[in-house]
């Protein structure tokens, strides 16, 4: 009675009614769900031939029949679609819920798929197909980590939900991507002996350079001069303290940056550190982490100096929390033209704020202080992340 077959990526139904031929989308790329919505179709092409169904009046017979039945009204032709480009904005700015930092991260993700899509990013969204964006994820695999492409892929699923949410779409073209494989073995921290003996051998690109300085750890000695060229070079007056913080802390950037004087109990010696990773939306989770007496004394003086502002990173008579770009630009300037530095144009350091939370987690485990002060330090820790520090 009905058959199910293909155009482009979407399936389609093939049936006849009434003398007359129709062909149908099912609005779907996946096979479960064309094969499922084609027993909806054999169901009302059934009752119809025996009488127990009729086409309600002014609805057209192929929409009813694709319908399983359920349309009752005529059909109204759907307003055009807006672009991917249109929605761009549009999105980020409902995804209020985020932390800054994610939506940083998802812009850039965007950003990369409408680059990719070239002038196809201006033409109504429901034009992309489910082909195009495997495409997208195949193009940046051969260009990027796997890790960064599964962030990528969930970007891009989370925005097509969001579109078909809004009405522009009837399903969402993202749906089935093939899922990507992150790396199971994360590389293991090395000290700078050891990255300095790989680079030597030659034979990596200036990228692949980049990742092995990703892995560095440093040790306390080495943390110390770092800490003392930093305190000589910075311009900025709170220059030292974005690097003395998460130096003596293991604390994120974002983490740093929305650090309040609340957070800092002198008397008790801690402090509290807020995230607001993602996956955790608008609501935060906090751990306290021990207040190293040499960074007690750093933050009294430099309380002293800020007598105003509630945040304990800010520029001079400033309220308000620390752009990330602007702390970027203030953590990296003291280390330009120094060995530091691997690439000044391209904004290329070996360490980063994160290399300062590879060598706090390290340095305690080196130490021997129990895993579970560790955990609390860091926040929620992975096994595969606890197994990195026991190096």
């Amino acid at each position: 009675m009905a058959s199910l077959g293909r155009k482009g990526d979407l399936y389609v139904a093939r049936f006849r009614h009434d003398g007359k031929e129709f062909k149908k989308s099912l609005r779907t790329t996946r096979l479960a769900d064309a094969r499922a919505a084609m027993h909806g179709v054999e169901r009302i092409l059934h009752g119809l031939t025996t009488g127990l169904i009729r086409v309600p009046d002014g609805v057209d017979p192929g929409d009813f029949i694709v319908s399983g039945g359920t349309v009752e009204a005529p059909h109204r032709a759907r307003r055009r679609a807006p672009s991917v480009q249109a929605l761009f904005e549009e999105y980020l700015g409902s995804q209020t819920h985020k932390a800054p930092s994610s939506l940083y991260t998802e812009r850039i993700h965007l950003r990369n798929l409408i680059k990719h899509l070239g002038p196809r990013s201006e033409a109504p969204v429901d034009r992309i197909a489910h082909r195009d964006l495997e495409r997208f994820l195949q193009v940046r695999l051969r260009e990027r980590s796997s890790s960064t492409v599964h962030k990528e892929r969930d970007t891009i699923v989370q925005f097509f939900r969001w579109v078909t949410a809004q009405g522009h779409l009837d399903s969402s073209p993202a749906s089935g991507l093939t899922p990507i494989k992150e790396e199971l073995e994360l590389p293991p921290f090395r000290t700078t002996g050891e990255i300095e003996a790989i680079l030597r051998r030659g034979g990596l690109s200036p990228e692949e350079q980049g990742k092995i300085w990703d892995c560095l750890f440093l040790a306390p000695s080495e943390i110390a001069e770092l800490l003392a060229l930093i305190r000589e070079r910075a311009r900025d007056d709170f220059g030292y303290l974005l690097h003395a913080v998460p130096a003596y802390t293991g604390m994120r950037r974002g983490e740093v940056l929305r650090l309040r004087w609340t957070d800092v109990e002198f008397d008790s010696g801690s402090l509290i550190a807020r995230s607001r990773k993602q996956s955790r939306r608008a609501v935060e989770s906090t751990r306290r982490i021990d207040l190293h007496p040499e960074l007690r004394d750093e933050l009294l003086a430099w309380r002293d100096r800020r007598p105003r502002g509630q945040f304990v990173i800010s520029e001079a008579e400033a309220l308000e929390v620390l752009s990330s770009d602007r702390a970027n630009r203030a953590f990296w300037q003291p280390m330009r033209g120094t060995s530091w530095c691997l690439d000044s144009r391209r904004n290329w350091f070996k360490i980063g704020f994160h290399t300062y939370r590879h060598s706090f987690a390290s340095n305690l485990a080196a130490r021997g202080v129990d895993q579970r002060i560790i955990d609390e330090f860091m926040g929620h820790q992975t096994e595969a992340m606890r197994k990195r520090y026991r190096h």
